[in-house]
């Protein structure tokens, strides 16, 4: 298939950190096999699409409002490391003026019935939401941290959004500074399944980082520069407290009064779990 769209430069800019944030994930093993996904809401950047005849794949239950927008995503079964090619896995897709399915504009290994990540329902989901909150946020990286995915797993704190919280921000002043409005704990839920994707635009609505348990964590940014750094960041906390902990000591941490010199040194928003 001939790609119906030449990129301008703004969503090459876009892509190519996409494609960066990929090889983060890989070389940091977040990213094992096909694992976790990626999405950029490019309609904006891309406003003006050429009539298509594309096929029309059809999806249930897109959200009437994404009609007409544009998205580049990571593919169904392809791998993180793969998106320094993206036209191989990854492609461009326009929701159709029915909100009824999608084609592929771009990419997609040229092919017609390439399907965007599994995920595509609750990136749209996720993505419309930013918008709607008036939100610059215009990426969705999904992915598989260890350590975030460890602590999920600890009996007490993986059912303690606040505790949860405290052990990753207590370890390092960076923590509390760069994901200030924490992470909100979103009990398991089977990858794919609506109940999952309404939960995560609900955690991130009022949290950094949404963090599915026993499974890996989600972040929106303004590219997939920001979106991995609020997820790495928040994954240096739990790194740094379970490190200790393997060994033999549970950590002394920020005290509560330094955790509160720096929300009022740098205006950070109050804990709320």
């Amino acid at each position: 298939m001939t790609p119906l769209l030449t990129l301008n430069d703004a969503a090459l800019d876009a892509i190519a950190k996409a494609t960066e944030v990929g090889q983060f994930l890989w070389q940091r093993e977040w990213a094992e096999r096909n694992g976790g996904n990626l999405s950029i809401d490019l309609t904006d950047i891309l406003p003006s699409l050429p009539t298509s005849t594309a096929t029309v794949q059809r999806v249930a239950k897109l959200p009437l409002a994404a009609a007409g927008h544009c998205y580049f995503m990571k593919g169904s079964g392809e791998r993180m490391r793969d998106l320094v090619r993206p036209d191989q896995a990854g492609c461009i897709i326009r929701i159709d003026d029915q909100a009824q399915g999608y084609q592929v504009l771009w990419g997609g290994r040229g092919r017609e019935d390439y399907k965007p990540t599994s995920e595509l329902l609750s990136h749209i989901k996720l993505l419309l939401d930013a918008r709607q909150r008036g939100s610059s946020d215009r990426c969705v990286v999904h992915t598989h941290p260890h350590e975030l995915i460890m602590l999920s797993h600890h009996p007490l704190l993986g059912k303690d959004a606040t505790a949860f919280n405290l052990a990753c921000w207590k370890m390092l002043p960076e923590v509390r500074a760069f994901v200030p409005r924490g992470v909100r704990l979103v009990p398991y839920l089977r990858s794919g399944s609506v109940a999952l994707s309404d939960a995560t635009v609900t955690a991130l609505q009022t949290a950094d980082v949404a963090m599915w348990e026993k499974h890996g964590a989600v972040a929106m940014g303004t590219d997939a520069l920001a979106a991995f750094d609020l997820i790495d960041v928040a994954n240096k906390g739990a790194r740094l407290y379970l490190g200790c902990l393997a060994s033999g000591f549970e950590p002394d941490g920020l005290s509560d009064a330094q955790l509160l010199d720096l929300q009022t040194a740098f205006s950070l928003p109050s804990a709320s779990f």
